[in-house]
């Protein structure tokens, strides 16, 4: 069964289980530089992991806007546990805990090849394609 951690700190272990799929995932199979994947916004933001049996296997984080606007960020799937839902059920589980901050509107920066993912989730594309770090991304946004 599929359970979530969330954290602000990062100090704490669940913190770490998100750095080392954020590693895994940005720096070494997108080549990601490390100062761009881990940034001065750390701190402020919600880190949710999804876990497998332990196994930390998902992470994304959130960050406040305003009172009522987030951003979602740093959304990766260990690459031997993808195709298992377990970014549908991560997105859902952020989506939660930034309503439960009052947040009504979410936006993110979507790879190219992960548009279809977020659209089904109900994000819609809001945004001219732009590059970051090297990797084309378009601007989505969902409304709840």
């Amino acid at each position: 069964m599929l359970a979530f951690k969330q954290t602000r700190d990062t100090q704490s272990s669940t913190y770490q289980d998100s750095l080392m799929i954020r590693r895994l995932v940005f720096i070494e199979e997108q080549n990601v530089p490390e100062d761009i994947e881990i940034d001065e916004n750390e701190a402020a933001c919600l880190h949710v992991v999804a876990y497998q049996n332990d196994k930390a296997v998902a992470t994304a984080r959130l960050y406040q806007l305003d009172d009522k606007s987030f951003k979602v960020q740093r959304v990766a799937v260990l690459a031997e546990e993808r195709g298992k839902h377990y970014g549908n059920h991560l997105l859902l589980a952020l989506e939660q805990a930034g309503k439960e901050l009052g947040g009504e509107r979410f936006i993110l920066g979507a790879q190219s090849y992960a548009i279809p993912f977020y659209e089904k989730l109900g994000y819609v594309i809001n945004s001219d394609e732009y590059l970051e770090a090297g990797i084309s991304h378009y601007d989505m946004e969902k409304r709840l």
